[in-house]
C-alpha cells in the first residue's frame, strides 16, 4: 500500500474553503483505479492546519493519481499555503491489526 500525506495551512479565515476544496479533491480521485481511502482533518486547536491522507493499493496507481488533474487541482491549492507544505509519499509494507497487538500482548514474543 501506498499513503500520500499532506499537511498543509489555510490562509486565515479560509480553512473552511480549503477543506471543501481537499473534499472535492478526494472525490475526484475515488473514482480512479487503485484508490482505497482519504481522510481529511484539522489539527486540534489549530483549525488552520489542515491533513489530507490517501491510500493507493499499488505504486503505479499512485503514479497515475499523480500524473492526474486532480492531483493538479491539489497542487494548485497548496499553492494558497501561507507556509510551505508538507507532502509524503510513504510505502507501507505490511499492515497489522488487532491479532498482532494480541500476539504481542498475550503471545508469542
Amino acid at each position: 500500500m501506498f499513503q500520500l500525506s499532506l499537511r498543509m495551512t489555510s490562509q486565515p479565515q479560509r480553512a473552511v474553503e480549503a477543506v471543501k476544496a481537499l473534499r472535492c479533491i478526494t472525490v475526484e480521485a475515488q473514482v480512479e483505479r487503485g484508490y482505497l481511502a482519504s481522510r481529511i482533518y484539522q489539527e486540534v486547536g489549530n483549525p488552520e492546519a489542515l491533513c489530507l491522507e490517501e491510500d493507493w493499493s499499488s505504486e503505479p496507481e499512485l503514479k497515475s493519481h499523480i500524473r492526474s488533474g486532480c492531483f493538479t487541482e491539489l497542487l494548485l491549492l497548496m499553492e494558497t499555503a501561507p507556509e510551505a507544505p508538507v507532502l509524503e509519499v510513504r510505502a507501507i509494507p505490511k499492515i497489522h491489526g488487532l491479532e498482532y497487538i494480541e500476539a504481542v500482548r498475550f503471545g508469542d514474543n
